[in-house]
């Protein structure tokens, strides 16, 4: 046997065995990762089982990806508002009319904020579907119970969200129902010239200058030039945006709301170009203007050029500037310390407090989150702001930790916090629990 012939054969085995190492870790990896994620979801069932029943009742319903048999079992201790808005729920047809008299079909929660079955967006949208219940959905046009605590500019129409089916038959079907300010605002029409010429007398055109979701381009804005909304066309984030573009038009924008525009092809040379035209500083209209857009190429070079212009207060907010302990220092006596302590996009390390310590407000803890420190804040922190809060180094661990004092509502609202998808019988358990006892399904 040859040399070569006999390297070959010994390599043969050797790599056999390599590869079966590397399966068996994999596997072994694989099982810790599952024992891990069952001890979690473990922990979350104590958790929940813990909590006050109807905190946990609303997180489930709202959460969960219920099934039908499970919604009928503990049907008179669900959240219905909760569920009508659960995009996780397995929505057909048939769901929808097995309990169609327990769902919420729409309801108004505060500031300018609508929930309930006409606004899910994973309903299987169909004109089948809106015809079986036409008279339940919410269209706008019939004044209900909260109507006289309304304005016009409050309404919310079943037209005004992604998702729906958008084509000529179903505007045409329900032309009359309708509301052509919640449609001019929808995203999800199939939007081409044609359908904006077809209904022009119909559109609401404030709404249509501010929907991302229309084929914009050069034509389409000169097409319809003295119909557009200009202000709300400056703010539209979904326009071709071109230094052309703010050239062609640069007598119609509001150049307050173009300030503010993160989506403009921001350059130190458009910012020279228009220098006299832009919103620097701060207004009861923008906000901020320039100064808090963090779509601009910020750096040191872009402070300095136009330092005396800026509203240094806007500006110590926007989570956008390349933020390090040099650019803090060169304009140490400038800052809003108040204001650029609760910057979030300013990570607040040791070295930082350690250094600038002595100009943050007195009041304020802008350090490291971590366990530690929330144990020293505990007895004066603001528990409803620590439980919005999604700069927390959120866990189980710190959940458990301080669970006597969270506001169980604005955490489970923290889109910042990732708790487990539990299983089935998971939720048995918790829903036997707060029942005082274990229920018999029909």
């Amino acid at each position: 046997m040859s040399e070569d012939s006999i390297h070959r054969t010994t390599l043969v085995p050797r790599a056999a065995s390599q590869l079966a190492q590397v399966l068996t870790a994999g596997r072994q990896l694989g099982i810790a990762a599952q024992l891990k994620d069952d001890i979690e979801r473990d922990r979350l069932v104590a958790l929940l089982k813990r909590i006050p029943s109807e905190k946990a009742i609303w997180w489930l319903s709202r959460s969960q990806p219920l099934s039908a048999e499970m919604l009928k079992r503990f049907a008179e201790k669900w959240y219905w508002s909760e569920l009508s808005g659960n995009e996780d729920l397995p929505w057909s047809l048939e769901l929808i009319e097995r309990f169609e008299e327990q769902w919420d079909w729409a309801f108004y929660w505060g500031w300018h904020n609508w929930s309930g079955l006409t606004w899910n967006k994973s309903l299987p949208w169909s004109l089948e579907l809106i015809e079986r219940f036409e008279e339940r959905w919410f269209w706008g046009e019939e004044k209900s119970w909260y109507s006289d605590k309304m304005n016009s500019d409050d309404w919310e129409w079943i037209d005004n969200k992604k998702g729906r089916p958008g084509s000529y038959t179903l505007l045409g079907r329900f032309e009359e129902r309708g509301d052509w300010a919640g449609l001019s605002g929808n995203e999800g029409l199939p939007w081409s010239l044609e359908l904006i010429e077809r209904f022009d007398e119909q559109w609401d055109w404030a709404g249509l200058s501010g929907n991302e979701g229309l084929p914009w381009s050069l034509e389409l804005i000169e097409r319809f030039e003295k119909y557009w909304d200009w202000g709300m066309l400056s703010m539209n984030k979904g326009l071709p945006w071109s230094f052309e573009l703010i050239e062609r038009f640069a007598e119609k924008w509001y150049w307050i709301e173009l300030s503010g525009n993160k989506s403009l092809p921001w350059s130190l040379e458009l910012i020279e170009r228009f220098e006299g035209r832009w919103m620097f500083a701060g207004s009861i209209y923008d906000y901020g203007g320039l100064s808090r857009n963090e779509g601009l190429p910020w750096s040191l070079e872009l402070i300095e050029r136009f330092e005396g212009r800026w509203w240094w207060g806007a500006l110590s907010s926007n989570k956008g500037l390349p933020w390090s302990p040099e650019l803090i220092e060169r304009f140490s006596e400038r800052w809003y310390w108040e204001w650029l302590a609760e910057n979030e996009g300013l990570h607040w390390s040791l070295e930082l407090v350690e250094r600038f310590g002595d100009l943050l407000p007195s009041n304020n803890e802008s350090r490291p989150w971590s366990i530690e420190l929330i144990e020293c804040l505990k007895d004066w922190r603001d528990w409803c702001e620590l439980s919005g809060n999604e700069g927390l180094p959120w866990s189980l661990e710190l959940i458990e930790r301080f669970e006597g004092r969270w506001d169980w509502e604005l955490l489970f609202e923290n889109e910042s916090l990732h708790l487990p998808t539990l299983r089935p019988a998971d939720i048995v358990a918790i829903m036997e629990h707060h029942s005082g006892g274990k229920l018999i399904s029909e």
